[in-house]
């Protein structure tokens, strides 16, 4: 995909990506007013103490009968009313193909194939969001990334088949072409082309359906030693990046490098931190602000140290996307089985550890009710809940319960009944936001694009800060994203400096940041210098006594002074091909002794 822009103006700034302001305190009041109002017309922020907010949800697979035709949308409603949910995580996009049940889109989208189990002509996504909020449920949008397919070349989808240089693959097959990470054929998330093609699904999901948020699946490696490029040739791997960047020579083992493991993390957190800023900007979806979340990895038992998780050693930073206001809201898959006490315990472990990891965003506890029975299930998701988790989600819609324990998952349509006897006894609204609303957040974000304006290409780890806050690197295409800063009733201003350690820093200062929304603010670097001004003849950037002397000895007539390749070209302005008394009127605004 072309990544490349228009040369952004350094003077300029945007709010949620739309019009320029005038960095002045007045006007930032204005705009705040405005957003306010503008914020108050969309929904009611604060929380009813009466009917105390919480968030319940259940996955709806693809794989499964759910939302691939009216009859199957029309009784997931009915079910997540009778079981007293408010939210439905609905899997959008499982693979980037169509090869088989569950792959495609299941949204009617100009960037990847539709899926072809889909009956009765009907858009599905369009559909369950229509028939979703006439029952006061909301819908998130379910994708998985960066799984692309089971067999290459991706059926259905020749834009892919195109870009076997955008998968990675494991070491062992570094530079021969596509291969399987594990069993499916996997894209590279640390390449700028993936992260803006993946951005651009995402844009499309929130710009044409009212949805209430995006939820982001195996957002994650599935083993470590993969990362390497199917080709060798390709110049924005995470590999040629990470070569780039670092100076690192050859080629970094699967484990035990540092730095590697950190770039791994690195191509991940991108993307996540590319959508906080890319999802709110989508300024024309009524149901803003929408939710990011995310499927947190859980395994086992919860470690004294996150970086002794799975979930860390699979590249997958979620207590940082977390610590930094990345994610509205993690969903760990807290999939347990009750009945075992040891599980029972690592669940319960689980819950306390993800609820200390939460910082200032929600935890909604993803509970696996297929694992278990329907009481069993009740008992955990009371326990999460009690603890203090802002929600619970339950995997899945079809697959309810385990009755037989240990057997196979079953099709218990009894559950949505049971869990509104037996725990959601009365209906509750979603939570809100607060760091979103601007009433009553105490903190902005500021984003934008770097880039190099003598290429007019994006710049690939360049440093932005704002003065007294940790710089941030910029990703491939150029994106940089600076969440939690601090903005009162009247917002913030801040000095923002972008540098790329060749060339000169960019230094803005007053750049506004508004509280519960999104600024942004574009730099470009290496900008060529500014022509000298017009009867500087002598070179010496200015235009003086010394340059005066000159003019007036080129003007003693083109025959005698005009010659080519000498200087008193310099002082001819209209082109006529002589140095006369029009070019002397154009040296004289310039002249300064």
């Amino acid at each position: 995909m072309n990544t490349a822009a228009a040369t952004p103006r350094a003077s300029r700034f945007r709010l949620d990506h739309s019009r320029p302001a005038q960095v002045l305190p007045a006007r930032l009041v204005a705009i705040g007013l405005v957003c306010l109002a503008a914020s108050a017309a969309r929904a009611q922020f604060a929380d009813d103490p009466e009917n105390p907010p919480q968030f319940r949800a259940f996955w709806a697979d693809a794989f499964n009968a759910g939302f691939k035709n009216q009859t199957q949308i029309n009784s997931l409603i009915s079910r997540a009313v009778a079981g007293r949910y408010n939210a439905i995580i609905i899997e959008v996009l499982a693979f980037h193909d169509t090869g088989a049940n569950g792959h495609g889109a299941y949204w009617n989208s100009a960037i990847v194939p539709k899926a072809s189990d889909i009956t009765g002509g009907i858009d599905p996504l369009a559909q369950l969001v229509s028939a979703a909020h006439a029952n006061n449920l909301e819908v998130h949008a379910w994708i998985v990334p960066f799984r692309v397919c089971s067999t290459w070349p991706p059926p259905g989808n020749s834009y892919l088949a195109a870009r076997p240089h955008w998968l990675m693959v494991p070491q062992a097959a570094s530079g021969g072409g596509p291969a399987t990470v594990g069993s499916h054929y996997t894209f590279d998330p640390g390449s700028p082309d993936v992260q803006e093609y993946l951005v651009s699904i995402v844009r499309e999901l929130c710009t044409n359906y009212a949805i209430d948020g995006i939820n982001l699946d195996y957002i994650r490696y599935v083993q470590t030693d993969a990362g390497y490029p199917a080709d060798a040739s390709y110049q924005q791997s995470s590999l040629a990046r990470f070569r780039r960047l670092t100076g690192y020579v050859g080629t970094p083992p699967p484990t035990g490098n540092t730095s590697w493991n950190n770039f791994r993390r690195q191509g991940i957190d991108e993307l996540v931190r590319r959508l906080r800023a890319e999802i709110p900007a989508v300024t024309s979806n009524p149901r803003q602000p929408l939710r990011l979340t995310a499927d947190l990895i859980v395994f086992g038992n919860a470690p004294a140290l996150f970086t002794n998780s799975d979930a860390y050693n699979l590249f997958q930073n979620w207590r940082m996307w977390m610590e930094r206001g990345w994610l509205d809201a993690g969903i760990p898959m807290n999939y347990k089985r009750e009945h075992v006490s040891t599980e029972a315990t690592w669940y319960r472990n689980w819950v306390v550890a993800a609820i200390g990891w939460r910082y200032q965003r929600h935890m909604f506890m993803g509970q696996g009710n297929y694992l278990n029975t329907k009481a069993n299930s009740v008992t955990q998701l009371a326990y999460s809940l009690n603890a203090g988790c802002d929600g619970a989600v339950n995997y899945s819609y079809y697959s309810t319960a385990d009755e037989n324990i240990n057997g196979t998952p079953e099709n218990d349509w009894t559950w949505y009944t049971y869990v509104s006897t037996n725990l959601y006894t009365q209906t509750a609204p979603t939570p809100t936001m607060p760091w979103r609303d601007p009433n009553l957040a105490t903190e902005g974000t500021l984003w934008g694009r770097v880039i190099d304006a003598s290429t007019n290409q994006p710049v690939d780890g360049a440093l932005v800060q704002a003065l007294g806050f940790p710089a941030v690197a910029t990703d491939a295409n150029g994106y940089y994203v600076i969440t939690l800063l601090p903005a009162g009733i009247e917002g913030g201003l801040y000095s923002v400096t972008a540098s790329n350690g060749t060339c000169d820093p960019v230094t803005l200062n007053n750049v506004p940041v508004l509280r519960g929304r999104l600024t942004r603010q574009d730099f470009a670097l290496c900008s060529p210098p500014e022509p000298p001004p017009f009867g500087d003849l002598d070179g010496d950037n200015d235009v003086d006594m010394d340059d005066f002397e000159i003019m007036v000895f080129c003007m003693q007539g083109p025959d005698i002074t005009y010659i080519p390749g000498e200087f008193c070209l310099l002082g001819d302005s209209d082109d006529d091909f002589d140095v006369d008394l029009r070019d002397f009127a154009a040296l004289q605004p310039n002249f300064d002794p």
